[in-house]
């Protein structure tokens, strides 16, 4: 039977895994954004990759040690696919 802590910590890990998934996302559609964009506006896009990219990397850091038997292998693997 499943304790209410068990229950509590699964529902992390999905959220936390959801998060660093829709983050990816984001920053996918960022770096088609710079891709697309030149002149003025081209800053602001490299400051938002910026952004997404230490906020990707620290969502990754909570999925891997919520969700993850070899947390640093895990983070290992996913910095190298992307």
């Amino acid at each position: 039977m499943m304790t209410r802590e068990d229950i509590l910590r699964d529902e992390q890990g999905e959220t936390a895994r959801e998060l660093a998934e829709l983050l990816r996302l984001g920053q996918e559609m960022g770096r088609r954004l710079s891709n697309e964009t030149h002149g003025e506006m081209y800053d602001e896009v490299r400051m938002l990759i910026s952004l997404l990219h230490q906020t990707r990397a620290q969502a990754d850091l909570i999925d891997a040690k919520l969700n993850s038997a070899n947390p640093v292998a895990d983070l290992l693997a996913r910095r190298q696919q992307h």
